[in-house]
């Protein structure tokens, strides 16, 4: 078996590359980090040992994303802190089809979309953030 340590990095496709630059450094405050390989016009963006490479797929003669020759991911899944889930709402007030989830035993999380269509679930843990409260409450 392997043990896996983390997640370097995934590849999204995207239909304009400055415009996806621009949304996932406004709402998360990715940064580019370097250029991908060459001759794919990508470009990796990144913070807290996150790395996302985002990569140019138009089809060039419909201008649309050519997704028979590129794979594509459908969501993408981060863990975030309790007070940032209350901002959700507020900071993505342009996508109004917020998909609200806090029925899960496990998970509260809201789903939001890229420019590309690209589903972004941001969760908070129950079980670790009532774990966490305890500890707070418990004397030392």
């Amino acid at each position: 078996m392997i043990n896996l340590k983390r997640i370097n990095g995934i590849t999204l496709s995207v239909s304009d590359l400055d415009r996806s630059l621009k949304w996932y450094e406004d709402k998360f405050g990715l940064t580019k980090l370097y250029d991908d390989a060459p001759n794919s016009n990508g470009v990796v963006i990144g913070k807290n040992n996150i790395e996302l490479c985002l990569i140019p797929c138009l089809n060039d003669s419909s201008n649309q994303l050519d997704h028979a020759k590129y794979l594509s991911i459908k969501t993408l899944s981060f863990e975030i802190d309790k007070k940032d889930l209350l901002q959700v709402e507020n900071e993505f007030k342009e996508d109004n089809d917020i998909i609200i989830l806090d029925s899960h035993p496990k998970y509260k999380s809201r789903i939001v979309e890229d420019p590309d269509g690209h589903a972004i679930e941001l969760f908070v843990n129950k079980v670790w953030e009532a774990l966490q409260l305890s500890k707070t409450k418990t004397p030392h």
